[in-house]
């Protein structure tokens, strides 16, 4: 089957700027958090205030989520032709959404109603973030499997993905998020390099 780049070339030149500043912004965000003073750690915050995010983390931090999305719609254009069964991106980028918009959510409703301090961020902040993990797991399978991206890319992924567990934005260990948002950046990069490049078949077909 061939990959045919005229179908999807105007999202895809969107599309993987999108997901290259998206990660770029991502990990700017990232370092800028860690920069915050440490606060609470687990049952500390009972007794303790936790870490929040500045304005400007937020804003970043949003902005990124968005970008990303964006580059997510290219992927699951490239899986359709890739000639494998998309079924697979598709439950990936539906958990990626759902975790992108719960972990927004949160940040939302504590800088906004609770000056910082919601007792329930750590219970969102766990669902958002293992909804997100499992989604950018199973869209590296995606791309490990069918060859529509660099296979180390997708393995990639699946590794930044996993250290996201040991990512803690209480502490220095939020910096663990790096690798990740670097790893979207990338994936935006060979996306933007994609569309620049004539048709050729997969790289699934070309052994």
């Amino acid at each position: 089957m061939t990959w045919d780049t005229s179908r999807t070339s105007s999202i895809t030149r969107v599309a993987g700027p999108a997901a290259l500043i998206g990660g770029l912004l991502g990990t700017v965000a990232v370092i800028l958090h860690s920069l915050e003073p440490t606060r609470c750690v687990g049952t500390e915050c009972a007794a303790q205030p936790m870490r929040s995010a500045s304005g400007l983390v937020t804003g970043i931090g949003a902005a990124a989520a968005l970008l990303v999305l964006l580059g997510l719609v290219e992927l699951t254009l490239m899986a359709r032709h890739s000639g494998r069964s998309p079924k697979l991106m598709n439950i990936g980028l539906a958990c990626a959404a759902v975790g992108f918009l719960v972990l927004l959510a949160a940040v939302f409703i504590q800088a906004a109603f609770f000056g910082g301090n919601f007792s329930g961020m750590p219970y969102l902040v766990v669902v958002g973030m293992v909804t997100l993990i499992i989604g950018f797991v199973l869209i590296g399978i995606f791309i490990l499997r069918s060859g529509v991206l660099p296979r180390w890319l997708g393995v990639l992924l699946v590794a930044s993905s996993v250290l996201l567990l040991a990512a803690n934005e209480q502490t220095s260990a939020v910096l663990l998020a790096i690798p990740f948002q670097l790893a979207i950046a990338t994936t935006g990069y060979f996306m933007l390099n994609r569309s620049r490049a004539p048709s050729r078949a997969p790289a699934s077909q070309l052994g």
